[in-house]
């Protein structure tokens, strides 16, 4: 039941979603009326063919999104020009120009504030947040904004940076559903009023829940209270608008990573800081490529660390630079795309998902059916264990989906976790609509 198989277009005349009426436990509920064309067929088509080896019913992009040919093209060329002048020739000779170019599109995709010099590449979204954290310029004893749903090794980065200087980690207001309360935000009651903050930090959309935080709302708050703001965007960037929250000029510094849905390789994240805050940033990892020293006869040894200009102190220095230029290839193909259509076939691809699944076989949305984010959560009825769904959706069924557990963030419960690309058709719905009825009976 691959992607390779011929499938029918998603024009109107497909398969419908079901009506909203919840139906009982292993029944499907009658069928409505039909869904209407999605945006971008002609872009999803294009997509498909270009990962035209997929052998699986790929709805996890959220883990990790399919890259292209041309991605992977971009890797094994530059491959064979290491294997062919050395490594650091062919970084300095072959990589150089499109490295430059990729962290320019990239920039572009974040804040018009930035250039391709404010921006690094890092190792992935959890090793470009720590390493922001680590050289962030905290008192101690400051007070740092956060919310329940921070990916876990976020979490534990926080958690690490409090226990050192003995920060506070302050839970920001939020609503039900875990978005940010911009009301209380506003009126700057209780312990998160954002002029008692030192920093603040979230992800846009979060890993384990179908929303996106109202992000240009509060960075403008933030910019207004006067507290810096590290936005992670691993979830968000290319199926959010994420400039929207950087016009701003609210939004200090940036976390994220290739995989996800600008679907680049793994392996690869960065880090994004605005010019006007970079220099007051210390360094996470001292070494040769991110910082040197000068002499200071008060200090130990009588000379102390000089961090790198800029989002230099940042640099990882040996790094996998094939998976840079495919990333790089990843962004191109985003822009060449356009951004909005993307965002716009993502969207509607998951609220189509939504209408098919919510009350399927006694399964319930985590979130609004018309929420405006690629990511689609379950709730299982009693008895039905996510893990083993999944399990068995991958295995019997070759459908990707993730499962989601409490560990993920101090806000998570079970949840399957459906996250659809560009290149799926509504006919891929329907066979993951089909394959859990049968599996949750």
């Amino acid at each position: 039941m691959g992607n390779t198989e011929s499938r029918p277009s998603s024009a109107g005349g497909e398969a419908g979603p079901a009506d909203r009426r919840p139906a009982a436990p292993g029944q499907r509920r009658p069928a409505a009326t039909a869904e209407p064309a999605l945006p971008g067929d002609e872009l999803g088509r294009a997509w498909l063919a270009a990962r035209a080896g997929l052998t699986v019913t790929h709805l996890d992009t959220a883990a990790s999104g399919v890259p292209s040919s041309g991605v992977l093209a971009a890797q094994t060329t530059y491959l064979a020009a290491e294997a062919t002048v050395g490594s650091y020739v062919a970084q300095h000779e072959v990589a150089a120009g499109p490295l430059a170019a990729a962290r320019g599109t990239l920039a572009g995709l974040l804040d018009p504030a930035l250039r391709a010099g404010d921006v690094v590449f890092h190792h992935s979204a959890t090793s470009a947040f720590a390493a922001l954290l680590a050289a962030w310029p905290l008192p101690r004893g400051g007070r740092v904004g956060i919310v329940p749903s921070d990916f876990r090794s976020n979490w534990l980065a926080l958690l690490a940076r409090a226990g050192r200087d003995e920060l506070e980690l302050v839970d920001l207001p939020t609503l039900p559903d875990g978005r940010l309360d911009l009301g209380r935000l506003t009126r700057g009651d209780g312990p998160g009023a954002l002029d008692r903050l030192d920093l603040v930090a979230f992800p846009e959309v979060p890993s384990q829940r179908g929303i996106v935080q109202p992000t240009a709302a509060v960075a403008a708050l933030c910019r207004a209270a006067g507290v810096p703001l590290l936005l992670d965007v691993a979830q968000s960037l290319g199926q959010v608008d994420v400039t929207a929250a950087g016009a701003t000029g609210g939004v200090t510094a940036y976390a994220g990573t290739s995989r996800k849905w600008l679907c680049g390789p793994r392996g690869v994240g960065f880090v994004a800081v605005r010019p006007d805050f970079v220099e007051r940033l210390g360094v996470a990892a001292a070494s040769g490529h991110a910082a040197g020293w000068e002499p200071d006869p008060a200090a130990p040894a009588g000379s102390r660390v000089v961090p790198a200009p800029g989002v230099g102190r940042f640099d990882v220095g040996e790094a996998p630079v094939a998976a840079w230029l495919g990333f790089g290839a990843a962004l191109a193909e985003h822009a060449a795309a356009g951004p909005g259509a993307v965002r716009a076939r993502v969207h509607a691809l998951a609220g189509a998902a939504r209408r098919r699944l919510d009350g399927l076989a006694g399964w319930r949305l985590g979130e609004d059916v018309d929420s405006p984010c690629g990511i689609v959560t379950l709730l299982p009825r009693a008895g039905v264990d996510p893990p083993a769904v999944q399990a068995r959706l991958a295995q019997d069924e070759r459908i990707l989906t993730t499962a989601i557990g409490p560990a993920r963030a101090r806000d998570a419960v079970p949840v399957l976790r459906v996250s659809p690309p560009v290149h799926a058709t509504l006919a891929d719905l329907d066979r993951l609509a089909g394959a859990l009825e049968r599996l949750s009976r």
